[in-house]
């Protein structure tokens, strides 16, 4: 009987929560598959599909506008539009915009090795050095890939050029988020049994981040938080990571979501395995 007062009142509140008569715009990102990028002239993507499911719980209809990264960044902080992501916490960030309580996901970076000609595995970062390792520009990886000097970092235009570099062994190894990892072994048949995860690195929560200075922040960060927990606490958040990346790719994620404490949303999480072969 409890849980059935609970449910209303949550009902109720989003009832109560006013929703635009217009959509409200928020930017993305536009050149990050699977995560967000274009499609003809429309936003596709695990994120933008995420987003969307989650201002759908609560009502809310949204608007994407598609620019590049640094500008999402910039128009955010100026107020001219409410929202942006995909965005990486930061001390830097955290000064100028609001993040919400529950990353959109987490996702660890990955080197991975020709599964054919790669002699001997990497047991930790430092074992990279004096080793060729293709990643994209201006992605991070953690302090201790990013500052080591010594590892030969060749700098590729977008991740599918690292692997297609690893597949013909112009490099050594690649460095690759696990999620944009598994989109390309999903979707590229040429990939299948072609590489092998040697190692993981950081773990990076990745969000929605939003305006300090626009007027409209305060009340739709509470609704976005709201619609992303009840999307997380559904088989509808591990049914969006599967259509991006795949069976293999979903079973890594693990379910870090806030979750009003009412049995209509209990769930037990999905744990990543020990261990992938590809």
């Amino acid at each position: 009987m409890k849980s059935v007062f609970v449910l209303l009142a949550l009902f109720i509140l989003i009832a109560s929560i006013s929703a635009h008569s217009k959509p409200i715009k928020i930017l993305v990102e536009d050149a990050w598959p699977p995560f967000a990028f274009k499609k003809g002239d429309h936003p596709v993507g695990m994120s933008v599909d995420i987003v969307r499911s989650a201002f759908k719980n609560v009502g809310e209809k949204i608007e994407l506008v598609q620019v590049p990264y640094t500008r999402c960044i910039a128009q955010t902080q100026t107020g001219k539009y409410v929202a942006c992501f995909n965005s990486a916490r930061s001390k830097e960030l955290d000064e100028k915009v609001i993040f919400p309580k529950e990353p959109l996901f987490k996702s660890k970076g990955l080197v991975v090795a020709n599964t054919i000609t790669a002699k001997k595995k990497p047991a930790k970062v430092k074992d990279l050095e004096g080793n060729s390792v293709a990643l994209p520009a201006e992605f991070p990886f953690g302090k201790e890939f990013d500052e080591n000097q010594s590892i030969n970092k060749v700098f590729t235009s977008s991740d599918l050029t690292s692997l297609m570099m690893l597949k013909s062994n112009r490099v050594s190894f690649a460095a690759i988020d696990e999620y944009v990892y598994y989109y390309y072994l999903k979707n590229n048949p040429e990939f299948k049994n072609q590489f092998q995860i040697v190692l993981e690195m950081s773990e990076e929560p990745i969000y929605v981040h939003f305006s300090k200075s626009h007027k409209e922040s305060k009340e739709l960060i509470k609704k976005f938080e709201l619609g992303l927990a009840m999307l997380k606490a559904s088989n509808g958040y591990n049914d969006i990571l599967e259509d991006w990346v795949g069976m293999k790719g979903q079973k890594r994620v693990q379910i870090f979501s806030f979750q009003p404490k009412m049995q209509a949303f209990e769930r037990t999480p999905v744990l990543p395995t020990k261990e992938y072969t590809d």
